[in-house]
């Protein structure tokens, strides 16, 4: 077998002292063609070493390559909301402009709905809330919550498409289902923060609805519980109706009354006092002003006469209006306020849903049937093209390192700073002083 040093001389440079420009094309193609074949010659020379190393290269990486745990990918893809714009009749416009859309959208400096999307998929509070959700915390093995972050933000890829605006969500897991779980919570968290965050004109004005509906509420329930103690007080429940029914009733009484003193001048005249009659129609003469004093209302100087009333009489009546007529009114401007305030909350709130952009998913989050990576057989095949290179670049190094003269200033000094670097002594010796 040859030589090796033999088959490093032709490693010369490809100028010699010979003039390139003068040589002749044949001398040319000769000269390459020699020089190949010494290198070929030289690799032949070294085959056992380029095979050890690339029987090397190739065992390290597929132990690489098994070592590596299976990883799936859950996909999910949402649609573009249509009404989250600040400037909605402009995006519009850009919109129907077609391709220069986005180009117009970014040179005036606006952002499109799938960008919003895509930031507040990738903001703290959405990761935060997925961590919790899912217990990532145990699941990647993390110690403090931002590094559980860190590693969901590297196993998820957000990206939009930028010709139709939809957004695709990539979950990548060793777990197909979970994947899938994780995909569908990124919607799910995309929902309640922007559901949540809203600061729209109709969600401001149905907060401020929903506060005031409380108080509102609130001050009802008050004046119609006074009302009402105040009615079971004074036996009133409705002062107009209430009053009227007395006045018929006080009539009624007065013409009982005439009737029945009529009837006791016409006995008197024929019987005398001790009759029964006489006696029966002045008892009932007497009931009748008894009926027509609680009606009326009894004087300081009847009082003691007077037997009491269910009802307040119609003396009473004036003085108990007041009251109950300013307690009706508060109850039934109340009333009016608290509907009026209903009707204006529900449209805000149909106002709100229809101004909160709402995340609307185009393909749910599936489980994937086949593995993303590692691709085993692509790993070891590029772990097989690193080795051949490695080999070829140690079997030029060591053929040129032979090559070189002994008494070659630069060889010189590689080797010092080699056996300097590598002596032990040295290093026990730095290491005992320490």
């Amino acid at each position: 077998m040859d030589d090796p040093q033999s088959a490093t001389r032709g490693l010369e440079p490809w100028t010699q002292a010979n003039d390139v420009e003068s040589a002749s094309d044949e001398e040319i193609g000769e000269a390459l063609s020699l020089r190949i074949t010494r290198l070929l010659r030289l690799f032949w020379v070294r085959r056992k070493t380029v095979l050890c190393i690339l029987a090397a290269g190739i065992l390290l990486s597929f132990l690489y390559a098994i070592s590596r745990p299976t990883m799936y990918t859950s996909t999910t893809t949402l649609m573009s909301p249509d009404n989250s714009s600040s400037s909605p009749n402009l995006m519009s416009l850009l919109s129907s402009a077609g391709p220069a859309a986005g180009m117009g959208s970014a040179a005036l400096g606006m952002k499109t709905p799938g960008a919003i999307f895509i930031g507040i998929l990738g903001s703290r509070s959405v990761q935060e809330g997925m961590v919790a959700r899912f217990d990532l915390v145990h699941y990647y093995n993390a110690k403090y919550i931002e590094d559980a972050c860190k590693q969901l933000a590297a196993a998820t890829a957000i990206h939009e498409d930028p010709k139709n605006g939809i957004i695709t969500i990539s979950i990548t897991a060793t777990d197909p289902v979970f994947a899938s779980k994780i995909a569908q919570g990124y919607v799910e968290e995309l929902d309640h923060v922007v559901t949540r965050n809203s600061t729209s004109a109709a969600r401001r004005e149905r907060i401020f609805l929903e506060a005031r509906l409380k108080e509102i509420k609130q001050d009802l329930d008050d004046s119609a519980k006074a009302l009402s103690q105040f009615s079971t007080k004074n036996k009133t429940f409705d002062l107009a109706v209430q009053g009227k029914a007395m006045v018929d009733s006080g009539t009624r009484i007065q013409d009982q009354m005439i009737i029945a003193r009529s009837e006791l001048a016409a006995l008197q005249q024929t019987y005398s006092e001790d009759n029964i009659r006489v006696r029966a129609a002045r008892a009932r003469i007497a009931e009748l002003q008894s009926q027509m004093g609680n009606v009326l209302g009894a004087t300081e100087g009847d009082k003691n006469d007077v037997s009491g009333s269910s009802y307040p009489s119609i003396r009473e009546l004036p003085a108990l209006g007041v009251t109950y007529s300013d307690l009706a009114r508060r109850v039934r401007v109340e009333e009016a306020l608290w509907e009026a305030l209903t009707r204006q909350y529900e449209t805000a709130r149909v106002q709100e849903e229809r101004e909160i952009p709402t995340v609307r998913v185009l393909d749910a989050a599936n489980v994937p049937q086949h593995k993303s990576s590692p691709i085993r057989r692509q790993i070891v095949i590029i772990g097989a093209m690193l080795s051949l290179l490695v080999a070829c670049i140690y079997v030029l190094a060591a053929s040129f390192w032979q090559g070189m003269d002994e008494l070659d200033e630069r060889k010189k000094l590689v080797t010092e700073i080699v056996s300097s670097t590598l002596n032990p002594e040295k290093w026990r010796r730095i290491f005992s002083r320490k």
